[in-house]
């Protein structure tokens, strides 16, 4: 089995700049930045810990050969047979004003594996030679290896430049498994005493080697990929999260700052154009935010920018019908043409020229939300949310052989919600919810009447009030799942919107867990 070892040891790092850069961002001058804190890291060592005690027992390492004058020896089926649990620490490089460059520094300690493998010596007299094959254990002692690596961003390409260092000490010992006669046990003692040191140096250069060659190919790779700034979603939406700022990094944390803005593939121009009495949010810094192992900070404008555009690639669509799941018994009287008795009420109580066409039958109500360059559709203070969402309505009769338009209108959905989490899932509860008819139309000429206006304006009024807010409400008490598509392997808990009196911008704070064994490139081990 083959596996990339600088993807087991440092695939944590990708896996860290991931939760900062994959999720999603808005637009403006920083519509999201992302926050990775010490805790944060301490826990994602720990996994990284987890994956090395995976991957150290089917590690395969090359063979190493080395000369010594007349003296040729070649170490092959290098392997690892035991392997202690070893310490890591995790500790943030900050960056100033005189570097945009910070980063990270990891350290394995106390890591002394026992290793197994062959040796060949050969030893040349001229045109004569002699090979000797011998079973050898390298002995380890107080092994370390320190990895330093520095990220800055190029904000104009969102891209990124990295430095990275990396440095091993400790003892290596050989030590002969096989009986010897005296000649060539004096040639490994030779051999030993003086290929102890080489043997090191070439160890620790190689492994030195092929992490620093990872880092500057595949996480270097990953981090400075031109798709990182644009995210093509559903073939449809292109997400921008090109980069505001470089990364930064403090004793306590590290965070990403993204411009970002979604739009439709085939269209860049700004979805969201910034009130001239309201200038794009500002996220402040607020360094005291550090005991999650996340943070992010999302602006209304992000809200607003992803709305939108959905809006345009026509994905905010919803059905009102008797099917409708959560649908309850009582709330489809109100969509039904027909009802008795004097405090019941539906639609065809309402308009009595749809109880006449349509006897014992059922309405249907189509809304889809308008894409606007005007209208601010969320605002972000705390955990409430005030929104206003354009929309157009359609009512349907629905027969046994078509679903015939009844009447179309333009109206304004506005209110407040309060949002909340629990575990790993958003809830949200609607204080207010009321709707404004501006246009309408009838498509059908015997609903045509004076009183038509007054009469769609009262039975839209119903349908809030009677169905979609305690639709809506029900949906938000169950929660949605907090979760980034892209990483189905992180799992969110203890997740937690800040409150305060946080203008245009609300925070959540999370810690969340690995499933190391769905990992890409890492199933093989588990």
């Amino acid at each position: 089995m083959k596996t990339n070892s600088g993807v087991l040891l440092f695939g944590i790092l990708t896996a860290i700049f991931q939760l900062v850069i994959d999720f999603p961002s808005a637009s403006g001058n920083t519509g999201y930045r992302g926050r990775v804190t010490q805790h944060g890291l301490n826990y994602a060592s720990q996994m990284a810990v987890e994956m090395l005690m995976k991957y150290l027992p089917v590690a395969e390492i090359p063979d190493l050969y080395e000369k010594m004058g007349s003296l040729a020896v070649v170490l092959s089926n290098i392997s690892i047979v035991e392997f202690k649990r070893p310490e890591l620490n995790v500790s943030l490089v900050p960056n100033n004003e005189s570097s945009s460059l910070g980063g990270l520094k990891i350290v394995f300690s106390q890591l002394d594996p026992s290793i197994e493998c062959e040796m060949k010596m050969t030893y040349k007299w001229g045109f004569l030679s002699t090979t000797r094959d011998l079973s050898v254990t390298i002995v380890t002692s107080n092994l370390s290896l320190s990895l330093e690596a520095l990220i800055g961003i190029d904000t104009n390409e969102s891209r990124v430049s990295g430095q990275f260092t990396c440095e091993i000490e400790g003892n290596v010992q050989l030590s002969s498994k096989s009986d010897e006669s005296s000649t060539f046990s004096g040639l490994f003692d030779f051999v030993a005493n003086n290929f102890n040191e080489r043997l090191k140096a070439v160890i620790f250069a190689q492994a030195c080697h092929n992490i620093t060659e990872l880092l500057n190919t595949s996480v270097h790779k990953h981090l400075s990929s031109a798709s990182m700034s644009r995210i093509v979603l559903d073939d449809e939406l292109l997400l921008n999260l090109k980069f505001t700022e470089s990364p930064k990094f403090t004793d306590k944390y590290l965070e990403a700052s993204h411009a970002g803005e979604m739009f439709l593939v085939n269209d860049t121009t700004s979805s969201i154009q910034p009130s001239p009495l309201r200038p794009p949010p500002i996220i402040p810094a607020l360094p005291g935010l550090s005991s999650r192992m996340v943070y992010a900070f999302i602006t209304d404008r992000c809200a607003n920018s992803i709305w939108n555009a959905s809006a345009k690639a026509k994905k905010l669509r919803f059905s009102v019908t008797p099917d409708t799941p959560r649908i309850s018994n009582a709330t489809r009287r109100y969509l039904s043409t027909s009802c008795s008795g004097g405090r019941n009420q539906c639609i065809g109580k309402i308009f009595p020229q749809i109880r006449s066409l349509y006897r014992q039958k059922q309405v249907e109500l189509d809304l889809e939300a308008r894409p606007s360059t005007r209208t601010p559709y969320f605002r972000f203070r705390g955990r409430i949310v005030r929104f206003q969402i354009p929309t157009t309505a359609e009512f349907f009769a629905k027969t046994r052989n078509s679903r015939d338009l009844l009447v179309s209108a333009s109206m304004l959905w506005s209110g407040t919600l309060s949002i909340g989490t629990k575990g790993g899932q958003i809830f949200f509860n609607f204080t207010k919810l009321s709707v404004t008819v501006n246009n309408s139309r009838i498509h059908i000429e015997a609903l045509s009447s004076p009183a038509a206006s007054s009469q769609l304006e009262a039975f839209v009024k119903m349908i809030n009030r009677r169905v979609l807010s305690p639709f809506f409400n029900e949906a938000g008490s169950k929660g949605i799942p907090l979760e980034i598509p892209t990483i189905p392997w992180l799992k969110f808990l203890k997740s937690e919107i800040i409150g305060g009196r946080n203008q245009n911008f609300l925070v959540l704070g999370t810690d969340f867990k690995i499933d190391i064994p769905s990992i890409p490139g890492l199933q093989e081990l588990y």
